[in-house]
């Protein structure tokens, strides 16, 4: 295969002094054109899709990787940002959701995406996505303000081997996230978090009867209080130890326990009422003097605006 591949491109370098086939591309054998099309950039690809149509089909086939591809569908904004991995940005606006839609379902089906971050409308949007019968491949995904509906619905479309999953539940978002705990990609991913958390009953809910891998982690900022001792009731039978701001508890597998934390940084409590959770997958063996005393270099990933002269 190896030895194939290395010859079209040897044919395809080639070309531009040995013209065998014209230069006509409608002259070229199909393998070439693949090779050809998978060495265009994206905006190339998008120019090449609208200016041969008979080859669309071709463009089409071909995936690209996508360092960032960040969707804003509010009725008073809608446009789609596209950044490839070379730094090159591609953006589209649009005046109707049919539009912007039809767009997204193209790029949803070329598009390998590193961070996929979505800030649509709900119900409009969470019909139209209904409509679109293929899957999305992403690494990460950014839920800005969506709600727990069209999460769930978005998440039903994307393909196995997302690695972390962030949510922002400000602006009167509220999540049960009874829905999306039933998510395989939930279930499986290596990282997830919830942003402005505003219910009670959450981190009970996560992981115990799942047999998820050491080192997932789950977490959570909020300015509810009752948390930590609404989870302590109601895994009093589970505790392996505990203390002001740890508790930790077994699961099903004996082989593996679940540690949360409840940290408080002074300088974030001084201008900010937020709270914030750390629930971890941890090996049975590990001990107490393995635990991360630094919180805030996780709180630092969930609210990066709070440390500004840190970095």
């Amino acid at each position: 295969m190896s030895s194939h591949l290395k010859n079209l491109t040897e044919n395809f370098e080639n070309l531009a002094i040995n013209p065998i086939f014209n230069t006509n591309w409608c002259d070229m054998p199909a393998e070439i054109k693949v090779e050809c099309v998978g060495k265009m950039e994206l905006t190339e690809r998008l120019s090449f899709r609208s200016t041969a149509k008979a080859e669309r089909s071709l463009v089409d086939s071909q995936k690209i990787n996508i360092r960032r591809c960040a969707i804003h569908g509010l009725p008073e904004i809608r446009r789609v940002t596209l950044a490839s991995k070379t730094g090159k940005i591609v953006f589209r606006a649009f005046r109707s959701a049919n539009k912007e839609f039809e767009f997204l379902k193209y790029i949803w089906k070329i598009g390998v995406f590193e961070n996929l971050y979505i800030w649509l409308d709900g119900k409009d949007s969470k019909e139209k996505l209904e409509n679109f019968n293929g899957t999305i491949a992403a690494k990460s995904i950014d839920f800005h303000f969506c709600d727990e509906e069209f999460i769930v619905a978005i998440l039903g479309k994307v393909k196995n081997g997302v690695e972390s999953i962030t949510m922002n539940a400000d602006r009167g978002i509220s999540y049960s996230v009874n829905e999306i705990l039933k998510i395989s990609h939930v279930q499986n991913v290596k990282y997830w978090q919830i942003d402005n958390y505003k219910r009670m009953s959450v981190l009970w809910k996560v992981w115990i009867d799942i047999n998820s891998k050491i080192g997932t982690t789950f977490q959570l900022s909020t300015e509810v209080y009752g948390l930590f001792h609404e989870f302590l009731q109601h895994f009093v039978d589970r505790i392996v130890s505990i203390s002001q701001i740890r508790v930790r508890i077994r699961t099903n597998n004996p082989d593996r326990h679940i540690l949360l934390e409840l940290e408080f940084d002074g300088f974030v409590e001084f201008q900010h009422s937020f709270k914030f959770f750390r629930l971890m997958v941890i090996s049975a063996k590990m001990e107490e003097s393995e635990y991360e005393d630094n919180c805030r270099k996780w709180i630092r990933r969930m609210k990066p605006e709070f440390y500004v002269d840190d970095m």
